[in-house]
């Protein structure tokens, strides 16, 4: 549980919501929006066919991960409009994994989404930020906003364009067959861009009963059935787990065991 400004919460809903899958794309178990909590940030993550995006803001929470339905991280985000600082609170209640926003008597309960698909966001940063220093990659390109806005320009039926650093002379523009531009390379103030994400890209590892666990990785007991990990448990807590297949079921870890057996850790 943590406080957090209603305005950041908001902030990072809105940077990310753009980044879904179309209406009528059949990758519906990816339809959501991730909240991502560690013990320094709270993360939104959202992707599309062609897109992922993470945003983070500062809080002190603990350890867990919840899918959120786009339809209800719309409701969130409205009612993030009439509140200054509310509470966030990870819970399970009756076997469903839920995330519970207050801010005095006023609440609102977000249910953990259906069914959703593994997304290794974590994976992915880490290996082309890894990537981004190596010698073969080149110069990065860095554009603002502003940037964006004048260059979209360019094309206005869907074309690519292309942005190819030139080192010091700066950015190449090219769009369709008639169209060049340059792009004068920008001098940041601020830090690099990527820098201080390793403590929100690491993997959350904890230790239960002899055997390592992470928190939203997925496991496979002996009769195939998948988990999800949803939160790393508080001391002397039992650790609950999520079924990937019904999000809203939601047992003790002795449970899932007593029928499982073990549990085999899934790639990706």
């Amino acid at each position: 549980m943590f406080t957090i400004k209603a305005r950041d919460l908001a902030a990072i809903l809105d940077r990310v919501a753009p980044h879904r899958f179309r209406a009528d794309d059949a990758a519906n178990e990816l339809d959501a929006l991730i909240l991502d909590c560690t013990p320094g940030h709270l993360h939104a993550v959202a992707c599309s066919d062609r897109t992922l995006a993470v945003a983070r803001t500062s809080v002190a929470g603990g350890v867990w991960t919840a899918p959120v339905g786009y339809g209800d991280a719309a409701a969130l985000r409205a009612w993030l409009e009439s509140s200054k600082r509310v509470t966030v609170e990870h819970v399970t209640s009756d076997r469903h994994q839920q995330l519970r926003f207050t801010e005095g008597p006023a609440q609102i309960t977000v249910p953990a989404a259906p069914h959703v698909g593994r997304l290794p966001w974590r994976a992915l940063l880490r290996l082309v930020l890894d990537a981004r220093d190596h010698s073969q990659v080149g110069r990065p390109v860095q554009l603002n906003a502003d940037d964006f806005a004048l260059w979209g320009s360019a094309c206005k039926d869907g074309e690519a364009i292309e942005f190819r650093s030139l080192g010091p002379v700066g950015t190449l523009v090219t769009a369709r067959p008639d169209f060049l531009g340059l792009q004068a390379p920008h001098t940041w103030a601020g830090p690099t861009p990527g820098e201080g994400w390793s403590s929100s890209l690491r993997t959350r590892l904890f230790l239960f009963a002899g055997a390592f666990l992470e928190a939203g990785a997925r496991y496979a007991d002996c009769t195939r059935t998948v988990w999800v990990v949803p939160a790393r448990p508080g001391p002397g807590e039992e650790p609950t787990l999520v079924s990937a297949d019904y999000a809203a079921v939601t047992l003790p870890i002795s449970q899932v065991l007593a029928v499982g057996k073990f549990l085999t850790r899934l790639p990706g």
